[in-house]
């Protein structure tokens, strides 16, 4: 009986500097240095930005999570550091074509959980280059030495067939991964500018989308409010014209009283001349 294996994911995590990657390595690598048993010193009393991969035997990105790290003046990552990779992953939505079809991406601004918010730094461009760029090139030159299945498992994709995905493959609602064929005919490399400006574009439609949801629950806030305000003075308006039932009551009992003085006064007045004879 013939069996169809499921391709294997190599984990991994790379290190970000102001000119690019300053760092890789096998998750099991990190695991390491988030046990403390090793340092890294060139990384000391910073806070780095680092991407969480998962790569195919085929040397297909199939998915990203972009977050921070913290290290002491030694090179130990912060012990108060604890972000579920794994778990993000499999709640991500659909990223970039990165040569293999859209990855699973989480960064900032595309994000299932927002409590990681401030921990996590979207992609853009450093030193003149797209992030992203830098990450394909880098999975391709294969310096983490993943073994594949075959010959054509560990063939180095040409760069120039790596493309980027419309912005609107980012956003399927999908958490499915798009084989690409694997005779697919290479197309012309785009332009870097036009690569980059789509990159971004993209990051953008990502922004916009969360300062929806925030203007959104802002409304939806702001009418909680006012809805509480009105009812605070209704409730205000009750007592005032409560208090104002009182005081009429009270002034209609004084116009009684004075109106029994002024007739007991009258009854006084005419008295008092045959009180004289």
């Amino acid at each position: 009986m013939n069996t169809t294996r499921k391709p294997l994911l190599t984990e991994a995590v790379m290190f970000f500097s102001e000119r690019g990657i300053a760092k890789e390595m096998l998750y099991t690598e990190f695991e390491a240095l988030l046990d403390g048993m090793v340092a890294t010193p060139e990384f000391a009393d910073e806070t780095i930005e680092a991407v969480f991969l998962q790569i195919s035997n085929r040397l297909h990105v199939r998915a990203a999570v972009f977050f921070t790290l913290d290290f002491d003046q030694e090179g130990h990552i912060s012990p108060l550091w604890n972000m579920p990779l794994r778990t993000l992953v499999e709640k991500a939505g659909r990223g970039p074509d990165m040569g293999g079809g859209p990855i699973r991406l989480v960064c900032l601004g595309f994000n299932p959980a927002p409590k990681y918010k401030s921990a996590l730094w979207k992609p853009g461009q450093r030193d003149g280059r797209s992030d992203l760029v830098a990450i394909k090139e880098s999975v391709t030159r294969n310096t983490l030495g993943i073994i594949g299945d075959d010959d054509e498992a560990v063939a180095v994709i040409p760069t120039e067939r790596l493309q980027m995905a419309a912005e609107d493959t980012w956003y399927g609602g999908s958490n499915t991964y798009a084989e690409s064929p694997p005779e697919a005919k290479p197309k012309p490399e785009p332009a870097a500018a036009a690569k980059h400006f789509e990159v971004e574009r993209a990051l953008h439609v990502a922004q916009v989308t969360e300062l929806q949801n925030q203007l959104k629950s802002l409304r939806q806030q702001r009418q909680a409010e006012s809805d509480q305000l009105r009812l605070r003075h209704a409730e205000q308006l009750t007592v005032l014209q409560g208090e104002l039932s009182d005081i009429k009551n009270e002034l209609a009992q004084q116009q009684k009283l004075n109106m029994a003085l002024k007739r007991d006064l009258l009854k006084l007045q005419n008295r008092a001349p045959s009180d004289v004879e």
